[in-house]
């Protein structure tokens, strides 16, 4: 189904391929995919967003955009509350060309719309402080003018929506600008792709040209103490939480899916962190 017909599906008037609801799932949302763009912004709470072959956690302050035509599933929603968005690209057609331009909009929406997903952490990033009020105050203008919707505000609804866009891109834009900032996402881009097979971080640290222990020593401070192998440990887990929470896949197959060399090794790993066994996990999550 093509993103315009999606849109109509839930619009009160149908003259713009553009929808934005208030967020609060609570049971687990099933694998799909859609040719729209969906934007997700999470105010408070969390949950587990699995976009093709990759897992992450969504949490306060997060922003989640997934391209167009990437299945996806969202579980393990605990306390979740936000804004969802689903829109078609159509909607920068009147987007200033200089914004265009910019990485942040070609990462964050032209991309993930021709399908580029590739890990997640390219789509879903931290809402800093200095725009997050302003953007849940804009998000809040928006399903105002949305929700009491005419023809007459097209244009306000569609300068909000840019609005919001160009900040989550500003956002993005300081994030890249930070030396230590883009190091660290480029070391992240790795340690995801790395957590779906077996390597090493003294691999990962040769392609920086640095040593494994200064590597592991840099990335260490970065994140609040969190060890790559930790972070790729983290990665694993949260994926094969999603896939026993969204799927029917046998544990062999989840453990096969995260990285783990077999059962065995997911089920003592998950059992040490979790505290119970993939199967118990899966039992709760179902019961629930």
């Amino acid at each position: 189904m093509n993103a315009k017909t999606i849109l109509k599906n839930y619009q009160k008037f149908n003259h713009l391929p553009f929808h934005i609801e208030r967020f609060y799932p609570t049971e687990p949302i099933n694998l799909h995919y859609h040719d729209c763009i969906e934007l997700i912004f999470c105010t408070g709470g969390s949950c587990l967003s699995h976009i093709e072959d990759f897992c992450l956690e969504l949490g306060r302050n997060n922003i989640l955009v997934i391209g167009g035509r990437a299945t996806h599933t969202m579980s393990g929603f605990k306390n979740f509350e936000g804004f969802r968005i689903l829109f078609d690209i159509s909607m920068f057609d009147t987007l200033d060309d200089e914004v265009k331009n910019t990485s942040g909009y070609t990462s964050l929406f032209l991309l993930s719309n021709s399908g580029y997903i590739r890990h997640g952490y390219k789509c879903c990033i931290s809402i800093i402080d200095k725009y997050y009020t302003r953007i849940v105050a804009l998000m809040e203008e928006l399903l105002l003018e949305y929700e009491n919707g005419t023809f007459l505000n097209d244009k306000y609804i569609i300068s909000l929506f840019h609005a919001i866009c160009i900040l989550i891109i500003k956002c993005y834009q300081d994030k890249q600008e930070n030396p230590m900032g883009l190091f660290y996402e480029r070391v992240i881009g790795e340690l995801l792709e790395s957590a779906d097979y077996h390597t090493n971080t003294d691999a990962i640290a040769e392609k920086f040209g640095i040593s494994g222990r200064y590597f592991r020593k840099r990335f260490t401070e970065e994140d609040d103490g969190i060890t790559p192998s930790q972070f790729i440990t983290d990665v694993r887990l949260r994926k094969a939480k999603s896939l026993l929470s969204c799927t029917d896949k046998s544990i062999t197959e989840v453990a096969f899916s995260c990285g783990f060399y077999d059962s065995s090794h997911l089920i003592r790993v998950f059992k040490k962190h979790e505290g119970i066994t993939p199967k118990e996990y899966r039992k709760r999550t179902r019961q629930s």
